[in-house]
């Protein structure tokens, strides 16, 4: 469905453009063996019991979302300094040896402020703190209504099927709900559910609480890292201002038709890649692609072009 919803606005894209001759130079070096998928299994998570682990993946993608800052936002685990997705997980694991009841409805529903700032508690305040303290106990409402408070129950509800398990949470929470309207179409996005879901199997092994069919009908997860490394592959080219907007470090409004083609085209490029690797290895998924690229992504260096900065609930 998703793709569906990206495919019309693909030829009419006016800020950023796909480059199908780099992509295929490298989808032709990318060996299929090389591309897996994460097992999630670093001691920012919570390995048992597996429903504690299930929960904590649900709950670390409600807000898991603009952590770009200066100074970066980062939490002390254990004596390791955390920042970004990795300092949310450790934020989560702290706050349950802690003893809070963070997988509860009636807690998220119910969370002050102050309890908040007490869990994601840094070096400076986490961007968007309202914002996500407001999610927090949307969640926990929804949790209430529709699955007795439980994480659990909402997995068991979506009958092992990845997508449904999507549908479930972008019906029943809203800020789940990850769409743009560019040119009269309604595009699809839904960053955070499908990495919830994909968090799931992959944490899983595709077995338990991870068991979901058509996880391969998952795609990539339109955020600001793909496409930044899709830029550097040659694959993704920007606009000459819209390049210079983004490598001056100025921010990108959420909603405007330069940030909505570039997660569009995120999407439509990593699928074209999938196509092409799966010629060579039909088991390769969007979700192969999009850890390979997030691992490309890790690289550091002063020739490295910035990201797009947009203030976001949805990345």
């Amino acid at each position: 469905m998703i793709l569906d919803t990206i495919a019309p606005v693909i030829p009419h894209l006016r800020h950023v453009a796909i480059d199908e001759a780099p992509l295929r130079q490298v989808c032709a070096r990318v060996a299929p063996k090389q591309l897996r998928l994460p097992t999630w299994d670093d001691d920012v998570f919570i390995l048992h019991p597996p429903e504690s682990r299930a929960a904590q993946i649900l709950l670390f993608n409600t807000i898991n979302f603009s952590y770009w800052g200066d100074p970066k936002w980062t939490i002390d685990f254990h004596g390791r300094p955390l920042d970004g997705a990795w300092g949310m997980l450790g934020a989560l694991a702290r706050a349950r040896e802690e003893g809070f009841p963070i997988f509860g409805g009636r807690y998220l529903a119910e969370i002050s402020a102050a309890g908040m700032r007490h869990i994601l508690r840094g070096n400076v305040e986490i961007p968007m703190f309202e914002a996500r303290l407001d999610i927090w106990r949307e969640v926990g409402r929804g949790l209430l209504e529709h699955f007795d408070g439980d994480f659990i129950r909402l997995i068991k509800a979506a009958g092992n099927d990845a997508l449904a398990l999507v549908d479930l949470l972008v019906t029943h929470f809203p800020s789940f709900d990850d769409t743009a309207a560019l040119d009269e179409h309604t595009i699809v996005f839904y960053k955070r559910a499908q990495l919830a879901t994909a968090m799931l199997y992959e944490a899983f092994g595709g077995t338990g609480l991870g068991n979901l069919v058509r996880a391969e009908r998952l795609t990539v997860f339109a955020d600001y890292k793909l496409p930044q490394v899709l830029r550097r592959l040659g694959i993704l080219r920007y606009h000459p201002h819209l390049a210079a907007h983004i490598d001056r470090r100025e921010p990108l409004a959420a909603g405007s038709r330069e940030e909505i083609e570039i997660r569009a085209a995120t999407i439509w490029a990593a699928e074209l890649m999938r196509q092409d690797l799966a010629s060579r290895a039909p088991e390769i998924t969007a979700l192969h692609i999009d850890y390979w690229l997030w691992q490309e992504g890790q690289a550091k260096g002063p020739t490295i072009k910035p990201y797009h900065r947009t203030r976001t609930i949805d990345y």
